[in-house]
């Protein structure tokens, strides 16, 4: 395909890439990388301590969560909007990932197309809102998530992947006896149910993950804390990158008792690229990641998480690495995104 002039929209939230926790902004990232390593343009707008190489764009020098004393936080994403709004001309395509915020480019005149990856679960409001604008192309990131949106009535272009960098997941066959939990802290990503698996069970449980905002700190303090007396329950706070590695590719397990309909769960291709199967509840786009009994197990409930745990010596750890290097690699996305802004720019 022809070399295209594109803008990676990244929300404001945290930097790209993430210090620690942020699949969003990863994603940006490596989509990003990828693109300029075919040879595109790629002007990325996000917070200014952002630290991705080339072009950047930013209306605020400090990512807005790490902003404590920020009065209208807001405001800093309108700034962007006129940002965006007055280069637009300059490129072929706009890839907005900051969901809604961004929506309003389709009401400014002589804007490029613009396409939306869909990576926040749909509800009626936001549907509604997405159906407002016909002007946005939208992709999904899961087949289960264009289901979700086609029984809302939203139109969708094309499923992408996600995908990461595998060569920076290093693989290990071996596994040390711990189980492991991921993921922000907060009620529907079920931390409570992994801790009550690992009590059931009997094994250490290590817990990484940030906790963003008065309700999820509340929730950590009044539901979570409670929990962390134990003292093979280990709750290690947020994870950089090589933290994070260390810590997947040693676990007996990953587990994923997710409680709502997630579009993608990076952290469950991250963990099977380093070669660790994971246990996740059959909701959302995890029977599209996990094949059950070859790369881990898809479960109904805490007595399957728990009765699974017990039979992970059948997975083959090289099983996992291979079904990520099938699917999820970073020229997979790369590759299908090109495919998405061709048919897009050729209209």
């Amino acid at each position: 395909m022809k070399k295209l002039k594109i803008a990676q929209i990244a929300p404001l939230w945290i930097p790209v890439p993430p210090r620690t926790y942020g699949g969003i902004e990863l994603m940006v990232n490596n989509l990003t990388l990828g693109l300029r390593s075919h040879g595109h343009d790629v002007t990325v707008f996000a917070s200014g301590d952002s630290t991705i190489p080339g072009p950047l764009i930013s209306p605020t020098d400090k990512a807005l969560w790490l902003q404590k004393d920020a009065r209208n936080p807001h405001a800093t994403i309108i700034k962007m909007l006129a940002m965006i709004k007055e280069l637009g001309k300059e490129f072929d395509i706009i890839h907005n990932h900051f969901n809604f915020f961004m929506f309003p480019l389709a009401l400014m005149g002589d804007m490029p197309p613009i396409l939306t990856s869909i990576r926040s679960p749909l509800d009626k409001l936001y549907a509604d809102t997405i159906k407002m604008f016909p002007q946005i192309n939208f992709v999904t990131i899961s087949n289960d998530a264009k289901v979700a949106a086609s029984d809302f009535g939203i139109e969708v272009k094309d499923v992408v992947y996600n995908g990461i960098d595998i060569e920076k997941y290093p693989f290990n066959p071996q596994h040390s006896d711990y189980l492991l939990y991921l993921s922000r802290i907060n009620r529907g990503k079920g931390i409570i149910t992994a801790i009550k698996v690992a009590k059931s069970l009997g094994k250490k449980l290590i817990i990484a993950g940030n906790i963003v905002g008065f309700n999820e700190w509340n929730y950590f303090m009044q539901e979570v804390q409670p929990y962390l007396n134990d003292s093979e329950i280990k709750f290690v706070g947020q994870a950089n990158f090589n933290e994070k590695i260390e810590l997947m590719k040693n676990a007996y397990a990953f587990l994923f008792p997710i409680e709502v309909r997630e579009a993608f769960g990076n952290v469950m291709i991250e963990a099977m690229a380093c070669g660790t199967p994971v246990i996740a509840f059959n909701r959302g786009s995890v029977s599209e990641i996990i094949e059950h009994g070859k790369t881990g197990f898809i479960v109904n409930s805490e007595e399957e998480m728990i009765s699974s745990v017990s039979r992970i010596d059948s997975i083959d750890r090289m099983a996992c690495r291979k079904a990520v290097e099938e699917k999820f690699t970073l020229d997979h996305m790369v590759n299908n995104y090109e495919r998405v802004y061709e048919n897009i720019v050729q209209k």
